[in-house]
């Protein structure tokens, strides 16, 4: 259960901290592909709001960053924070359990 109240708690910690630093809409940007890879559900959020407006010539294929895609990029880092986290707890938790069923070599 702690375990369950540090990756959620954590999670909505970040997503409300990344929210009051990104009051201006600076801090943010779109992820490169390192943070795309290793931040799936920021890439999924980011999918799912879709993109911005287009902005330039027809030609070019441009699309404006909106507070919506930053919005959707800092729920995602948190749901990214909660994904890991649950899943340290996860193989932590399979590795005690493990170890404490092995039989002791104590003579």
């Amino acid at each position: 259960m702690k375990q369950l109240i540090i990756s959620i708690g954590g999670g909505a910690f970040i997503v409300v901290l990344l929210y009051l630093l990104d009051g201006e809409g600076f801090v943010l940007s779109p992820p490169s592909t390192v943070a795309k890879v290793l931040l799936w559900p920021a890439t999924v959020c980011l999918y799912l709001v879709g993109p911005g407006p287009r902005v330039g010539p027809p030609d070019k294929d441009f699309h404006e960053w909106t507070p919506t895609h930053s919005l959707a990029l800092i729920v995602g880092i948190g749901l990214s924070w909660i994904f890991y986290t649950g899943l340290a707890f996860a193989f932590v938790k399979f590795r005690s359990r493990r170890n404490a069923s092995a039989p002791s070599s104590q003579p």
